[in-house]
C-alpha cells in the first residue's frame, strides 16, 4: 500500500475507541483501491479515551485522548509505528488537530481541547515527516481580543481565560485557504480565524437549515468535502444525532442523515466522518454501537 498513491494501492480508515482506563486507542480498516474491506486490525493500545485526531500532510494520523492527562499519538497506519508527540505538552482532555501545510519549511499543527477552559493550541515546527511533531517545535495559545481581532502567546493561563469566555469546549477543527474553522460544542458556534490578517468571525450553527433534516444540539467533528464548497459535520447528543454540513460562505446548513427520533441512537453522537480518496464513499458512524456507514451517491457521482 502506497499512501502517495491511494487511487491505485488502497486507503486506510483509521478511528479512535473513546474507552477508559488504558482500554482506548485506534484501530484501522485496510481498503482495496474498489473499497473491499481487506483487513482490520489494532495500530494503537494502552492509551485512553481516544476520541478525535487529524491526519498530517505525510499521510499519518494523530489521535487524541481526552482526559485529564492526555495526549496526542501519531500513528503511521502503512509503517505500522506510534510515537507520542509533543503537542499535547503537559497533558489535557484533547479533541482534534488540523495543519496549516501551506509553507512546509513552517509549518503550524492546532489542537483542541474539550474542556470549558480548553485552550486552543499552537505548534510550529520546521521540520516535515515523521518526527516534526515529536519536540523541537515552539508552542502558542489562542488569545481572543474585544475588537474581533486575536493573537497568539505564550501564557497559557490567558488562552485559558479566553477559552472560557469565547469558545468553550472546541471541538473539531480544519485549515482550509488561510483560514482557521473550528467548533465550540457547549455555545454551538463555529468560529473562523483569519491566519492572516489576525481577525475572527463566530456564528451559530445550524440557524439557516434547508431541506427537511434539523439541527438540534451539539456540534462536533468538522471535515471539508474535495471541493471545499461543503463543511461537513458531526452532532453530539440529542434525539436524533446526524452529520451535517455548511455551504459556501453565505453559511446555510442541510442535513445528510440523522438517527430516527426516540430511536436506539437516541443521546447517542454521530462520529468519524471521512471521504474515499476518489470521493465517492462517504464514511461516519454512531459511536455507542460502533456502526460505521458507507454512503454512496445513487448517481455515482463524487461527494463535494
Amino acid at each position: 500500500m502506497d499512501p502517495t498513491d491511494p487511487l491505485n494501492s488502497g486507503y486506510v480508515y483509521v478511528s479512535n475507541a473513546e474507552s477508559g482506563d488504558g482500554e482506548g486507542g485506534a484501530f484501522g480498516i485496510y481498503f482495496d483501491k474498489d473499497g473491499n474491506v481487506l483487513e482490520y486490525k489494532a495500530l494503537l493500545t494502552g492509551t485512553t479515551d481516544n476520541c478525535g485526531g487529524g491526519y498530517t500532510p505525510w499521510n499519518t494520523w494523530v489521535s487524541c485522548e481526552e482526559y485529564e492527562d492526555g495526549q496526542c499519538h501519531e500513528i503511521d497506519p502503512v509503517a505500522n509505528k506510534t510515537k507520542e508527540t509533543a503537542l499535547g505538552g503537559d497533558g489535557g482532555r484533547y479533541e482534534s488537530m488540523a495543519c496549516d501545510d501551506r509553507d512546509r519549511s513552517n509549518l503550524k499543527f492546532f489542537t483542541t481541547e474539550d474542556h470549558e477552559r480548553g485552550a486552543l493550541r499552537r505548534y510550529k515546527t520546521s521540520e516535515y515527516g515523521w518526527g516534526a511533531l515529536h519536540g523541537g517545535g515552539a508552542t502558542t495559545f489562542l488569545h481572543i481580543l474585544d475588537d474581533n481581532t486575536y493573537e497568539w502567546t505564550t501564557d497559557e493561563e490567558l488562552g485559558r481565560d479566553s477559552a472560557e469566555e469565547y469558545f468553550p469546549n472546541a471541538e473539531g477543527i480544519q485549515v482550509h485557504e488561510g483560514k482557521l474553522y473550528f467548533m465550540s460544542k457547549v455555545d454551538r458556534k463555529l468560529l473562523v480565524l483569519d491566519l492572516e490578517d489576525m481577525t475572527y468571525e463566530a456564528e451559530t450553527t445550524g440557524k439557516k437549515m434547508y431541506g427537511e433534516g434539523d439541527f438540534g444540539d451539539q456540534p462536533d467533528q468538522n471535515y471539508f468535502g474535495p471541493s471545499r464548497k461543503y463543511m461537513y459535520f458531526t452532532e453530539d447528543g440529542g434525539e436524533n444525532p446526524g452529520v451535517h454540513a455548511r455551504y459556501g460562505d453565505e453559511g446555510t446548513y442541510f442535513t445528510l442523515f440523522q438517527a430516527i427520533e426516540g430511536g436506539r441512537h437516541d443521546g447517542d453522537e454521530t462520529v468519524g466522518i471521512a471521504l474515499s480518496p476518489d470521493h465517492r464513499r462517504f464514511y461516519a458512524g454512531f459511536q455507542e454501537y460502533g456502526i460505521l456507514f458507507e454512503i454512496t451517491r445513487d448517481d455515482g457521482r463524487a461527494f463535494e
